[in-house]
């Protein structure tokens, strides 16, 4: 049987736009995979000549990049100076959505309601209500729908997974996870992503979602979890004073399926996480770190506790578990594609579920700060 090809529209020609792009023309086989493939049949900017500066780019890539436009993968690709051309082009089965944040639900709407399948960076949207207008939407059409968490599908969320799963390190105790990036906002203009609050900016929404999956993977999946969501219990974030946005935000979560465990997530924007871990699962016989950037790591560490209080592991050992590709964003795709083959409108690794409840984080987050103001 020959792969289920998955041709793409892709909306905006930004940096994570192309990103996308370039994963995804990548040769399968380099990350182990022969049933699904990609093609990009289209791409929306704000005008013509942007997209086709940005098609002429991806004809243009070196190696290992270079596979999808030697393989005819780009061959008959649309440009359009709107994206109303995407939405409606026959050709395309599916719509990568990298506009920035407060685009993203006008943007979904549209493609679901034109009867494409969707999948969109986070933030998913700019507050709950319109997540579910979304989800809605993907029933009425039978359309696919996914946020693109792409952490969630590399091979090293499945490891971790595997190691903390297996009871090896015995009962999960709590986790700290932490994204956070100097983006030296005082020398950023008040039009940057990051400053203008008409934009989603602040570090909550640009920042948040690669803590939050770190939680959500290791608590909110755990097998003696059962599904059972978090209860907030506490949330701070400081205000960046030039334009109101949260320069920091974090929040602490206690998840009573798991006996109480709980697990503080930060972002900020105005200092880099410290260290080479950003996150830390902390167990009963020993804990797991994962190294620092924790939207795409590659490695963690099994490491032992110390003095009087060694468990059952005593000596450290490193993991390495690197994406192939550019970031690691074709992994996504290839779930995107194989959901769309059989079939399905979501994820059973993204579920709608787990959206609703790292959105309804947001959303407390951002409101309680409000609520102080």
């Amino acid at each position: 049987m020959s792969p289920k090809e998955l041709r793409w529209g892709i909306l905006a020609t930004g940096k994570i736009s192309t990103n996308f792009s370039k994963d995804i023309l990548t040769d399968p086989s380099t990350r182990g995979v022969s049933d699904v493939s990609h093609r990009i049949a289209a791409v929306g900017s704000r005008n013509v000549e942007s997209a086709q500066a940005f098609v002429d780019k991806l004809h243009k890539l070196d190696a290992p990049f270079d596979w999808g436009a030697k393989q005819g993968k780009l061959d008959g690709c649309k440009v359009y100076g709107s994206y109303d051309g995407v939405y409606n082009d026959p050709n395309v089965d599916a719509i990568y959505i990298g506009t920035p944040h407060v685009a993203h639900f006008d943007n979904a709407k549209s493609a679901l309601s034109a009867g494409k399948h969707v999948l969109c960076e986070k933030p998913f949207v700019m507050k709950l209500e319109e997540l579910d207008e979304l989800i809605a939407l993907a029933k009425k059409h039978n359309v696919f729908l996914m946020e693109a968490v792409w952490t969630r599908f590399q091979p090293i969320a499945y490891a971790v997974q595997e190691v903390l799963f297996s009871g090896k390190l015995g009962k999960v105790k709590r986790v700290e996870a932490d994204f956070s990036i100097d983006f030296k906002p005082d020398g950023l203009p008040d039009s940057h992503r990051m400053i203008d609050p008409t934009l989603g900016g602040g570090s909550l929404l640009d920042l948040g979602p690669y803590p939050s999956v770190w939680a959500m993977l290791t608590l909110f999946q755990h097998p003696d979890n059962h599904r059972t969501p978090p209860n907030i219990l506490f949330t701070h974030q400081t205000p960046y004073a030039r334009s109101g946005v949260d320069l920091n935000s974090r929040w602490l979560l206690e998840f009573p399926g798991l006996g109480g465990v709980q697990a503080l997530l930060t972002t900020d924007m105005g200092v880099t996480g410290g260290g080479e871990r950003g996150a830390v699962i902390v167990c009963e016989e020993g804990d797991i770190a994962i190294e620092w950037g924790l939207s795409n790591p590659s490695r963690f560490w099994i490491t032992p506790h110390t003095g009087k209080r060694m468990g059952l592991i005593t000596s450290k050992t490193e993991h390495h578990h690197p994406v192939q590709g550019n970031s690691g964003m074709a992994y996504e795709a290839d779930e995107v594609a194989r959901c769309v083959r059989d079939g399905k409108t979501e994820s059973e690794r993204m579920r709608w579920e787990e959206s609703r409840i790292v959105q309804g984080w947001f959303d407390r987050v951002r409101g309680d700060a409000a609520g102080k103001k």
